[in-house]
């Protein structure tokens, strides 16, 4: 069966005379029309109840942008393209387009390389890929989560993940201890003074951050004297009284996690780490993609927007870490899915220190894009059969 949009009565409509059709979670009903006034045919996918599946990515405004949508427009085009190929409709949505009577969303036309505006059903899912915390904690957005339990939306991914809140979470289950780094929160300069006498060199991460941004290193040397470095440039202090007085307005002003820095495996002389992407697959974690990232400019952070380099895992693959990643993925996908709420995929950034010990450094809710494109195609396909599981759980999906 295929499905257009009519731009004059922004409908949309089916061209199968005598078939019924249904759309989103509202079931809202699709009419047949025999003349499509040569708009473009998307072919769809019929599921049980002559219902098709949609898909809403939700995002935010960007009036800077051509097409005023923000966030990551290359996943949200190249999922959106994707879906539609499996006969699924798939659009990108804001918080405004619920205020309206009908709902208004962005479809992205392969013919004119761009996102059109139309009226469309309400979705199936909800795939959050708001790209920003202060919107996540915004009362509008809270409005929108109560919207979507009314109409028994499925959301995928409810927020972002706090490092703090992740590391208190799976320290309390008690099955991810050997993989976590001692850590604390910085709360003031006695706490922070004391972790630091205790191990010497440690990390200092904002527990909103990512990619890296905002992370320092301090190491207290044997008489005292404080090393302190970020991305860019290096300190020294004579103690850690000075270095208190001259950094603390700045690690005050925002959340802070100190952390034990791991003594990490090298490889040509920089450390590396490993990032997985894991899927929720019929009630287990799978990995689906695997990944190396190597420092190069600098040795605090492997992450490839400050300087990393891609690495092929299959140079460092075995049976045994291919089997400890499997581990670590499916208890944080079960343990964090009851701490926040349900997480159909995330991707782990996982360090390795000289002894071979692997350690959790950050679990995040809404993966960037991976530059290995066997990965990102992987992607599409377990993102597409998710959306197909969780609409339609009895169904198998070939």
């Amino acid at each position: 069966m295929n499905i257009f949009y009519d731009i004059p009565t922004e409908n949309w409509y089916h061209t199968h005379e005598n078939a019924e059709l249904f759309a989103g979670s509202a079931e809202e009903e699709i009419s047949y029309k025999k003349d499509h006034s040569n708009q473009p045919l998307i072919p769809i996918t019929m599921f049980p109840g002559n219902r098709m599946l949609a898909v809403g990515i939700l995002t935010i405004s960007n009036p800077k942008k051509e097409s005023g949508l923000g966030g990551n427009l290359n996943l949200f085009r190249d999922l959106s393209l994707y879906l539609l190929k499996h006969g699924i409709l798939a659009y990108v949505f804001t918080g405004n387009a619920l205020h309206s009577e009908s709902m208004r969303a962005y479809v992205f036309s392969s013919i004119s390389n761009k996102w059109i505006e139309c009226k469309v059903p309400l979705p199936d899912i909800v795939y959050n890929r708001i790209p920003s915390r202060s919107y996540e904690a915004s009362e509008e957005f809270q409005n929108l989560i109560k919207y979507f339990k009314e109409c028994r939306l499925n959301l995928f991914n409810p927020c972002f993940i706090d490092k703090y809140v992740m590391f208190e979470a799976l320290m309390e289950d008690g099955s991810l201890t050997n993989h976590l780094p001692p850590t604390m929160v910085l709360r003031n300069s006695g706490c922070l003074d004391a972790f630091l006498e205790t191990y010497r060199h440690i990390y200092l991460k904002p527990c909103k951050g990512s990619q890296g941004q905002g992370i320092y290193t301090i190491i207290k040397n044997n008489d005292d004297t404080l090393l302190f470095n970020s991305l860019k440039h290096s300190e020294s202090f004579p103690d850690f009284a000075s270095f208190w007085e001259t950094k603390k307005r700045d690690l005050l002003k925002r959340s802070y996690i100190a952390q034990q820095a791991i003594i990490p495996k090298k490889l040509f002389g920089h450390r590396y780490d490993y990032r997985i992407l894991v899927h929720y697959e019929k009630g287990f974690y799978k990995v689906t993609g695997k990944a190396v990232r190597m420092s190069q400019t600098q040795e605090i952070t492997t992450h490839t927007p400050r300087g990393g380099k891609l690495f092929p895992y299959q140079d460092l693959q075995s049976r045994s870490l291919d089997l400890k990643l499997a581990k670590i993925a499916q208890k944080c996908g079960e343990i964090l899915s009851k701490k926040i709420g349900f997480l159909g995929e995330f991707s782990i950034d996982i360090g390795e220190d000289e002894s071979g010990s692997l350690f959790i450094y950050e679990v995040n809710s809404k993966p960037m894009q991976f530059d290995e494109e066997e990965i990102e195609t992987n992607r599409l396909l377990h993102l597409k059969n998710l959306f197909i599981e969780l609409t339609f759980p009895n169904l198998t999906i070939k």
